[in-house]
């Protein structure tokens, strides 16, 4: 049994207080693996297109330090989207931090719409997928972010990989809920894993513009059976998921998709 607490949060002020206070409420809880949501540590994307790259690589750097700094003062892993600016570039990543340091992972298919194109604004490089797996307290873990949870090529890697419960930091918006609870729920009921959800909440008003995009939060635990067991409402809070290794073989026993999927 492993437990993971799932933060869900509109963007953090650069003082440290506020995600001190989640971490060492975390830890107090017995969870020594924590995961954020998508534009948390960073401001949303539409604010970032508009964003001096100097202003970008402060911000980044300074929540950066702030994990690798809590991290180690409360003994824990934290999994968080971030925003790196290296050299002229600039790229989104999945961060890994532990007390021992952190590692990055770009993001591997970025969103591309008119209204929102990742692709276009970041430097994150296309090629073979290679998502970000690790084991932590006898399972292991796999990570993507919301979007790249549409495409099936995500799911065959973390079946190759084995993975036992998949973390998805989103910023999910445009009223979109119902249709994001039934595909996590598709995607942990064939693939008999854990999905643990942290998205988003706050809004986004367009500039000169009455347009306002609401993040809704309604972050989740679903089980290797498909079942939502516990879901967060709209507003600023946390929970604590717990990962039983026993429901995910028992699920893979009576169900057996990856079984059967071998000798198609």
């Amino acid at each position: 049994m492993s437990k993971v607490a799932i933060l869900q949060l509109p963007t953090l002020s650069l003082s440290e207080a506020r995600l001190d206070y989640y971490l060492k409420t975390c830890k107090n809880s017995g969870a020594n693996l924590v995961l954020l949501g998508e534009y948390v540590l960073n401001s949303f994307f539409k604010e970032l297109e508009i964003m001096p790259k100097s202003m970008i690589k402060k911000q980044s750097d300074e929540k950066k330090n702030s994990l690798l700094n809590l991290a180690k003062k409360y003994d824990l892993t934290i999994i968080s989207p971030l925003i790196l600016v290296r050299g002229n570039e600039i790229l989104k990543v999945i961060a890994k931090i532990s007390s021992s340091g952190g590692k990055f992972y770009e993001q591997q298919i970025l969103i591309s719409y008119p209204h929102w194109s990742e692709r276009k604004f970041f430097a994150n490089k296309m090629g073979e997928l290679n998502f970000l797996t690790f084991k932590h307290e006898g399972l292991k873990f796999g990570v993507m972010f919301g979007f790249e949870t549409h495409f099936d090529a995500s799911f065959s890697f973390m079946q190759k990989k084995g993975i036992d419960a998949l973390l998805v930091p989103s910023a999910c918006t445009f009223g979109s809920k119902e249709r994001w609870a039934e595909l996590l729920k598709m995607r942990a009921f064939i693939n008999n894993f854990y999905i643990l959800r942290a998205n988003r909440i706050g809004n986004y008003k367009r500039k000169n513009s009455d347009e306002v995009w609401e993040f809704y939060g309604d972050s989740m635990v679903i089980t290797p059976f498909g079942e939502i067991t516990q879901r967060l409402n709209d507003s600023e809070e946390m929970m604590i998921a717990d990962i039983n290794k026993k429901e995910i073989l028992s699920a893979r026993k009576i169900l057996n998709f990856s079984e059967i999927a071998k000798k198609l």
